[in-house]
């Protein structure tokens, strides 16, 4: 389906957002995806400059402050799209969030909380790693902790490498496998921004 602008009927590049004929700012498509929107291929191995790259450069035809003299609904259709552009920049250039929105759209919520609970593996890792950390705040430890967040931050280039294998072909082939790893990805992140502000807290007592 070829989609054309609404105003002067002219063959609409992708994303069809703005008709590079007449400048008009194109009705919002709710119905693409993030990738869709910043006109890149749907893939977890996605070359983040290039999405920067890409969402810049939309944004700049579709920013509301060049509408800001236009039509009520103009303003408002490049609101839309300047919103789904930022979203799209947000979630695609971070690793965890890449992937969890590739299995949402397969219909996979990796992080869903009964999910999580359910993953016995990931709580004795969690368990493992709190109890070091708990442990090196009580020892006033900031070398210690140094080094326990080279050993998560290398943990978590690991899972990002098994994500890498694991949705190198869409829709993936091993879900379950995939939100495993999705989930173990999140908490550690979550564990490496403890550990940081744990040693800042450390370092200005």
């Amino acid at each position: 389906m070829t989609d054309s602008c609404f105003q002067c009927g002219a063959v609409l590049g992708a994303p069809p957002a703005l008709c590079a004929a007449c400048g008009a700012v194109q009705p919002f498509r709710a119905d693409l995806s993030l990738f869709a929107v910043a006109d890149l291929p749907e893939t977890y191995d996605l070359d983040v400059q290039a999405l920067r790259t890409q969402v810049f450069a939309l944004q700049k035809g579709l920013h509301p402050d060049r509408f800001a003299h236009a039509e009520p609904t103009a303003r408002r259709h490049s609101l839309e799209w300047s919103t789904r552009l930022n979203e799209a920049l947000a979630i695609l250039r971070d690793p965890l969030r890449r992937a969890d929105y590739l299995l949402r759209r397969q219909g996979v919520d990796a992080l869903g909380e009964q999910v999580k609970v359910a993953d016995p593996t990931l709580l004795m890792t969690q368990m493992i790693y709190r109890e070091r950390l708990e442990e090196l705040v009580a020892a006033r430890d900031v070398t210690g902790m140094e080094a326990l967040r080279q050993e998560v931050d290398t943990a978590g280039v690991h899972v990002v490498q098994r994500l890498h294998r694991l949705l190198a072909t869409l829709p993936c082939a091993e879900p379950e496998a995939a939100g495993s790893a999705v989930r173990e990805l999140q908490f550690l992140d979550k564990l490496l921004g403890e550990i940081g502000r744990s040693a800042e807290s450390l370092q200005n007592a």
